[in-house]
């Protein structure tokens, strides 16, 4: 147990580590200056030069690599360019609002995969059968920023039922987690029901009708239990591509979150504030996929830390 911990750990790391490093490269050796964004348009080319100065960004790439991971172990990610205020406090103001909506955009795929895809399993042929298939290649062919807008034009602008963006309280909610669901539900629906199907073969299944009890129970308590293990691997791929999801969301829907925060970022060449978001997201994907691993073996006894 303790072995398998501290190698999970360590492989995390070095992902973290490498993904920091050649986010750092790749901004480095991108068109853009953000001394020449942040300077006046007309700036003489030693005001800019001043600017590279203040900004750190005028010293060798290794020296500036060096000092930004020195900087970070004490947790430091250094100050925005753009806002002139430490990354850190920047990112813990926008991360509790992107988690909130991750969570209720993962809780709902969930919800929907268990039933819809339960559903579908003990009857194929029928509505339910049609709706999974249905649901799961709409998913799978539209894109977040077009669901979003979509939903924005139905529900906001057309029969003004929720707001179109920012966040006023809950009902800000519903049209990301909506859009972000629907991107992630696919693969859940799918896994779900071809687990199901399976597990309804299964001789234990059998038995339990031979022994008269309720096809509900038999579903709903024996059946559901083993069917939903696979979920769990799919969930730990799935955090990419909802973290993914949110970050679209969030621009789709002027969402005051990591990914509203991330664009912003982004066109002003703000290096320690992208630096920044990429390592609190990254450390989030390992985690996360950390915890599944060890949350596999409390829920499977047939899977030992031992072997992995």
């Amino acid at each position: 147990m303790g072995s398998f911990i501290i190698r999970r750990v360590a492989q995390s790391l070095i992902i973290v580590v490498l993904i920091a490093v050649t986010v750092f490269l790749v901004l480095r050796l991108s068109a853009g200056d953000p001394a020449r964004i942040r300077a006046p348009v007309f700036a003489r080319p030693d005001v800019i030069e001043q600017y590279r100065r203040d900004f750190g960004i005028d010293r060798p790439l290794v020296e500036q690599l060096g000092s930004f991971f020195l900087n970070a172990l004490r947790g430091d990610l250094g100050q925005s360019f753009r806002f002139q205020a430490p990354v850190t406090d920047l990112i813990l103001q926008a991360l509790p609002k992107t988690l909130m909506l991750a969570g209720v955009s993962l809780a709902l795929s969930l919800a929907v995969a268990i039933m819809l895809g339960s559903l579908a399993a003990l009857r194929p042929r029928s509505f339910w059968g049609w709706l999974s298939s249905a649901v799961a290649a709409f998913g799978q062919s539209a894109p977040v920023f077009w669901t979003g807008a979509v939903l924005v034009l139905v529900f906001a602008v057309g029969l003004r039922w929720l707001p179109s963006g920012g966040y006023n309280g809950p009902s800000s909610l519903v049209l990301p987690a909506i859009a972000v669901t629907l991107s992630i539900l696919p693969t859940q629906l799918r896994v779900l029901r071809a687990s199901m199907q399976a597990v309804l073969k299964e001789d234990y299944i059998r038995t339990a009708r031979a022994f008269g009890l309720r096809e509900r129970r038999i579903t709903f308590v024996y059946a559901l239990k083993n069917a939903c293990l696979p979920l769990l691997t799919v969930i730990g791929v799935d955090i990419g591509y909802l973290l993914g999801g949110v970050i679209v969301a969030e621009v789709v829907f002027a969402f005051p979150g990591i990914g509203e925060l991330a664009l912003v970022a982004l066109n002003a060449r703000d290096y320690p504030l992208i630096q920044g978001i990429t390592i609190v997201t990254a450390s989030f994907f390992v985690i996360v996929n950390l915890l599944i691993d060890l949350l596999y073996t409390r829920v499977d006894p047939r899977i030992r830390l031992e072997r992995s």
